[in-house]
């Protein structure tokens, strides 16, 4: 395990847990008697050393930390010793062992449907995780659960559905579309402190950062940060984000407003999604190429517009969806479009409703400042 006294955070296998103070020094302490069982007096003297905490304190803290360490069970667990006080039990053999298991295998699978946008798929894999044996991680879970019928979001921000790390990724992600110019300040933090689990820290730090940039008026950054992304993709022959870097691409010179590099940008894409018909960077590529078109033909443009959105909704993954609208609203408004823009602000405010979005707004922003304050 990797310690950091000054973050209060716990890292083991690539996956990361915040604590509270207290909390990580009854878990140091038990780390470092592994095996042992250890009294609530002897944690007491040793964590709550010069003050005068009752029993229950040692009880509290051993059950948020069986909570926070669930997503390591049972490799990692507090037992109860009965009589005598908790036991840290650290299996040897599921630390040691280096083979991928079956559920390790799926979460990888899960993490590949993630990158590409595969909504569908991962609707189906925890759909069925009882019967493959997934053990779902619980920012899968949470995903899992925005992604369900027309998805839903107020859950997010309840402090009962999971650790504030559980729900970092969702809550950046929505803070993103509601205040970008803040959210800069959380991505950093987020990202410098290495807080989430590595699939996420992934999704965040290498792909979704580039869109970002580019709402935070960041052009050469992102353009930087997209030719690495690209020069990657080639060289660990990561065939299925093929078609999404070059999607990205032609959304930079929109954004950049670089129209002799468009045709090109766009030849670009159609030829990868030739080879790779994702329908994700399908329905993004019909937005892009609609905003396009409409400088010189409005109908068709709002046609193909049109058509990506619809596919995005197909996909099954509200991201898609709250991404596609996002990206028409920011390079409609910077080509200086008027009423088709209005009428698209209105589609996004039923969509922000009815997702429970609009509600939850002030919340996102407040728990990310309040947790990483804290840090």
């Amino acid at each position: 395990m990797k310690w950091d006294a000054g973050a209060y955070t716990v890292t083991w296998k690539g996956q990361l847990i915040v604590l509270l103070p207290k909390e990580y020094a009854v878990l140091h302490y038990f780390y470092h008697n592994a095996g042992q069982t250890l009294s609530r007096e002897q944690l007491l003297d040793a964590v709550w050393t010069l003050e005068s905490p009752v029993d229950r304190t040692v009880d509290d803290h051993v059950y948020r930390l069986r909570r926070k360490l669930a997503r390591w069970a049972p490799a990692v667990q507090i037992d109860t010793v009965r009589g005598i006080g908790y036991r840290l039990q650290l299996k040897q053999e599921a630390l040691s062992d280096k083979q991928p298991t079956f559920s390790e295998e799926l979460r990888s699978i899960a993490g590949k449907y993630l990158r590409y946008g595969r909504g569908d798929a991962l609707l189906t894999l925890a759909r069925n995780k009882q019967v493959l044996g997934f053990d779902v991680d619980p920012t899968f879970q949470l995903l899992f659960r925005a992604m369900e019928g027309e998805g839903d979001v107020r859950f997010i921000v309840r402090e009962e559905e999971g650790s504030f790390v559980d729900r970092a990724f969702l809550l950046l992600l929505l803070n993103q579309l509601i205040d970008p110019e803040k959210n800069r300040e959380y991505m950093e933090t987020v990202l410098r402190k290495h807080l989430l689990a590595q699939v996420w820290h992934n999704e965040l730090g290498t792909m979704l950062i580039i869109s970002m940039l580019m709402d935070w008026g960041e052009l050469e950054a992102a353009k930087e940060k997209l030719e690495w992304l690209t020069a990657e993709v080639q060289r660990n022959s990561w065939e299925g984000l093929v078609p999404y870097v070059a999607i990205l691409r032609l959304e930079y010179v929109l954004r950049a407003e670089r129209w002799a590099e468009v045709e090109a940008a766009i030849k670009s894409v159609e030829e990868r999604l030739k080879q790779y018909p994702y329908q994700r960077e399908e329905g993004h590529y019909r937005i892009l190429k609609g905003l396009v078109v409409y400088r010189l033909n409005r109908q068709a443009g709002l046609a193909l517009i049109e058509q990506g959105l619809t596919l995005l909704k197909q996909s099954k993954f509200l991201a898609n969806q709250l991404g596609g609208y996002h990206t028409l609203l920011t390079i409609s408004k910077l080509h200086g479009w008027g009423s088709d823009r209005v009428s698209y602000v209105k589609e996004w405010s039923r969509l922000t409703a009815r997702i429970g979005l609009d509600e939850i707004s002030g919340r996102v922003g407040e728990q990310l400042k309040a947790q990483l304050d804290s840090l």
